[in-house]
């Protein structure tokens, strides 16, 4: 898709770029707000045009047509696995503890994915966005309670169901009439139902599974316990190994080019050769005890939210 002109700025892009911190470290403060604002109304126009389709937004991801959309889809998820500098940690723990302009971004982001009866472009496309960023939002939750433990690959649940899970919950609890109600927290909400549909869906899986072969009850334990595995390390290496052992996970194996360019946050940067040195390291450390692995040295997000308090009721 080709895109002709540049879309006016979009208050759905300020409320999410407001909610970050202001960085301290030097590395961190040359984050370029503006770039993220436009890529925000990027992602707004693919989804927009997505939406016109009919396609949900599990389809419009995978899609090639809509590259900003899948590209962001794919970035958020391998952002989870980024190791934080200290200066960002305080503010996910007070994120995490429901505190500071974050807090608010939910409400902010259910207030602009239910427009009124305008029918401007502006308000289109801000719908179209929030629908997006609340959807990632409650999909990299679910993902993050998966990822806490091995129960759900090991039923054969894909990451494909839980962004279907999430998104069905999303647009249901967007239609709900008390969705903007002041006492209301509805992205608290949309994760806590996504969370009892989860539930439900891993239930269904494992009664299929219990009339399935041991054959296939194994290779999905062998598989959930290599993806668990996978995720311990750092991002790139985890990137580079997932692709490279492929056949075992039952997945397709990429060529590295292609993977470079679909895991740009992992991979930019590297050449052939780092690539290939880093997956035959890679290997053979997998094969040695844990302490050996190519682990994370300071804590990615994902690792922050695994450990964080649950809050006390879903309002």
């Amino acid at each position: 898709m080709v895109k002709t002109h540049r879309v006016p700025s979009l208050p759905v892009a300020h409320a999410v770029s407001d909610a970050f911190p202001a960085f301290a470290s030097k590395e961190l403060a040359n984050v370029d707000v503006e770039a993220l604002m436009l890529e925000l109304e990027e992602v707004a126009q693919d989804a927009l045009l997505a939406q016109s389709e009919g396609l949900t937004l599990p389809q419009a991801v995978q899609d090639p047509r809509f590259p900003t959309l899948g590209q962001f889809h794919q970035n958020l998820r391998d952002s989870m696995f980024v190791e934080l500098p200290g200066e960002i940690r305080g503010w996910v723990d007070r994120v995490a503890s429901h505190q500071g302009p974050a807090h608010d971004l939910g409400s902010r982001l259910t207030e602009f994915a239910r427009p009124g009866p305008s029918t401007s472009s502006s308000a289109e496309l801000q719908a179209a966005l929030s629908q997006v960023l609340l959807f990632e939002a409650v999909r990299l939750r679910l993902l993050a309670t998966i990822w806490g433990n091995s129960d759900f690959e090991r039923l054969g649940g894909e990451e494909s169901e839980v962004d279907e899970i999430a998104f069905n919950e999303v647009i249901a609890m967007l239609g709900h009439p008390g969705v903007d109600h002041p006492d209301v927290r509805p992205l608290r909400l949309m994760y806590a139902a996504a969370s009892v549909s989860l539930a439900a869906h891993a239930n269904g899986r494992a009664e299929d599974l219990h009339r399935s072969s041991a054959e296939l009850r194994e290779t999905l334990d062998m598989r959930a316990k290599l993806k668990a595995a996978l995720r311990e390390l750092r991002l790139t290496e985890s990137v580079l190994l997932e692709n490279a052992l492929a056949s075992l996970l039952g997945e397709e194996r990429v060529e590295l080019p292609d993977l470079q360019q679909n895991r740009p946050m992992a991979l930019e940067g590297l050449s052939r050769q780092a690539m290939d040195q880093r997956v035959s390291r890679g290997r053979r450390a997998l094969t040695q005890s844990p302490q050996s692995w190519p682990k994370r040295r300071q804590p990615a997000l994902v690792d922050l939210i695994t450990t964080a308090p649950k809050p006390s009721d879903p309002s």
